[in-house]
This record gives structure tokens, C-alpha cells and sequence, in this order.
């Protein structure tokens, strides 16, 4: 057995190494938390969403002058909504959608998934809407409202719409 200050030695010995190999493996680590890093897109402008009832499909588009802002930059973009109705009744939708938000100054496209819930005021063949994300990669809300045709619910939120988005 070695005697007390050799097994001292040995066992700074052992941290110091310990504490080099993590010190020369950290800046590694560190870049790939960087390229790691998610990217958040807030944006404003109106939606038009049809809901199907009698097939369960959900489709719908960004109204002309949506943009979009990161902490960095401020851009026009499109935003295209693709997905189905997940359960249903006379005044309520809840969706799932996955939608494309595309920049339209670079053409970079971004997708995510998303929950919405649209909720419309009557059974009647027009009238006030709420819209708002129930789950995802997205939080949105917004108020407008909604009409129907033969096979059709079409949701237009205009006022106050607002998509936060973070890929």
C-alpha cells in the first residue's frame, strides 16, 4: 500500500485528467448545442382555412401582406395549411394540420405540425370565428369569421392573427 500522500497525489492526479478531458472535449460540445439551436418565427397577418366536413380535409393559405420576424430580420412570407379534422361538432373543428411557411424573399421553406382549434359562434350560414392552436410546433390565435357551402366550413381570421412558430 502506498503511503497517504502518494494516494493523494495519485487522486490529483486522476481529477486533473479528469478535468483536461472535459475541458478539451466542452468546446465541442458547446458548437454542436450552437448548431443545435432552434430558430423562432413570429408572425401576423390573416388566414383563410376551408374545413371539409364530409371528408375530414383541412386546407387554407396566408392572406397578401403576411410577414414574418425573427429577433434579426423581418420578411414577407407565404404560409400554406395541409392536414385533417382530428374530432368535430356543430360549432367546433379541432385540426391537425402540417403547414409550409415559405419566405418570399429567399424562398426558404420551413414546415412544422400544428393543432388548431376553430370554433364558430352559430349553426347558421355565416358569422363570427375564433381561431387558436391547441398543441405543436406552433402557438396561433385570431378572430374572424366563417361561412359555409355544400360541403364546407371556410374560416377567414383576419383580425389579430398571430403565428409563433419555433423549427
Amino acid at each position: 500500500m502506498f503511503p497517504a500522500s502518494t494516494r493523494s497525489r495519485a487522486a490529483t492526479g486522476a481529477a486533473a485528467a479528469l478535468l483536461l478531458t472535459a475541458t478539451a472535449t466542452a468546446p465541442s460540445a458547446m458548437a454542436d448545442a450552437a448548431r443545435a439551436r432552434l430558430a423562432t418565427f413570429n408572425c401576423a397577418g390573416s388566414i383563410n382555412v376551408n374545413v371539409h366536413p364530409l371528408n375530414g380535409a383541412v386546407d387554407g393559405r396566408s392572406g397578401s401582406g403576411f410577414r414574418c420576424a425573427t429577433p434579426d430580420v423581418s420578411f414577407p412570407a407565404e404560409l400554406t395549411i395541409s392536414g385533417s379534422v382530428t374530432s368535430s361538432s356543430d360549432l367546433v373543428f379541432t385540426t391537425r394540420t402540417t403547414d409550409s411557411l415559405r419566405r418570399t424573399d429567399t424562398g426558404q421553406v420551413i414546415q412544422f405540425t400544428i393543432d388548431r382549434r376553430f370554433d364558430r359562434d352559430s349553426t347558421a350560414a355565416s358569422g363570427n370565428a375564433t381561431e387558436r392552436s391547441t398543441g405543436g410546433q406552433g402557438r396561433d390565435s385570431g378572430t374572424g369569421t366563417f361561412g359555409t357551402g355544400t360541403g364546407l366550413v371556410t374560416f377567414l381570421i383576419t383580425n389579430n392573427y398571430m403565428l409563433d412558430v419555433t423549427v
